[in-house]
């Protein structure tokens, strides 16, 4: 076998999108042993550098002959290329770009494929295991550049803001507020007033779906138009790591809490982190770290066939709840002005 110095393993393809909606559990990295030697690639890794920072190891005894490829799906099992798998219930390759590193056991870079957002594919080079040039870094740090542009000049002014996924619209049900600011002395139904849900519809109905982006410090208020409530998260603070509450739904053993609409600030529960990711937003409640989240369905036919968001119209939109994680790509939004 080769020594360690002169192993010719290198990552050769890479699917970031195939054709499992949402999870991409048929996304797959190859690497590829161009030496006329076997090498054995026991503990090494293949990691994103942009994406959701998700490792997999290849388990001891691994081993490839001279020209043999094998591939890692994200979470398929292909025995007749390697037979291994990422085992994640979600993407882990953004389309917008990224880049997939081949580490040795020593964890340097042995080899990277990186991609844009147009499908661009550049390799990464290496001086003694060490990044050279990146062309995934340069993807990421020019997303980041722009979002964070494009969301300076979001603030203090109607935008939309839409999951990715779902096309669904954030939507304030409800009255406005009536009094000055936290007249309703809550948010729950025990404090005498229930807030209302915030949904997901399929149109802007009465300008409802318009949104105010307001700097706090370095957090925002979330404040719709029409009822001048505050977007605010209900629920306890997530307990452990992102997604060991495994869901958002009861049916997962773990219904997360609603989005509202509150009158004020309680609590500092109106207060949101948003994050760029890629050429979209992660929108995290400061106080109980939980994603702003869009279940439901993505919306069919053209915007306002649902014909409403309440079930007496007919059609009820489904909720928006603060989640753990990002499951399925449905805590992404896309926030444009109006």
């Amino acid at each position: 076998m080769t020594t360690q110095q002169t192993l010719k393993v290198e990552i050769t393809n890479l699917v970031y999108k195939n054709q499992v909606k949402r999870t991409q559990s048929d996304e797959y990295v190859e690497i590829t042993n161009q030496d006329k030697a076997p090498a054995d690639v026991s503990g090494w890794q293949i990691a994103s550098g942009v994406g959701r920072n998700k490792a997999f190891t290849f388990p001891q005894g691994t081993r490839l002959a001279p020209g043999q490829s094998v591939r890692v799906y994200t979470n398929e099992i292909h025995p007749e290329s390697g037979g291994f798998s990422c085992g994640s219930g979600v993407s882990l390759w953004k389309d917008s770009g990224d880049e997939a590193r081949l580490l040795d056991a020593q964890r340097n870079v042995v080899s990277g494929l990186a991609y844009d957002s147009n499908g661009n594919f550049t390799k990464t080079t290496t001086t003694n295991g060490n990044v050279k040039t990146s062309a995934a870094d340069t993807v990421a740090e020019i997303a980041n550049q722009s979002t964070d542009a494009k969301l300076n000049e979001l603030l203090n002014k109607p935008v939309f803001i839409e999951s990715q996924e779902t096309k669904r619209y954030l939507f304030s049900t409800g009255e406005p507020i009536k009094g000055k600011r936290g007249d309703e002395g809550g948010w729950l139904a025990s404090s005498g007033f229930e807030s209302p849900k915030v949904v997901g519809t399929d149109a802007n109905y009465y300008n409802r779906a318009v949104w105010k982006i307001i700097p706090s410090g370095d957090s925002f208020l979330i404040e719709n138009q029409e009822t001048k409530r505050y977007l605010f998260s209900t629920g306890e603070p997530i307990k452990g790591k992102r997604g060991d509450e495994g869901g958002w739904l009861a049916s997962s053993g773990f219904e997360s809490p609603n989005v509202v609409g509150a009158d004020a600030n309680y609590y500092n529960l109106a207060l949101w982190k948003i994050i760029p990711n890629g050429n979209s937003f992660l929108i995290e409640n400061q106080e109980t770290k939980r994603y702003l989240f869009s279940t439901g369905e993505p919306i069919k036919g053209q915007r306002g066939d649902e014909g409403g968001w309440l079930a007496s119209s007919g059609f009820e939109s489904p909720n928006v709840v603060g989640a753990d994680a990002n499951y399925y790509n449905l805590a992404l939004w896309q926030i444009t002005p109006i």
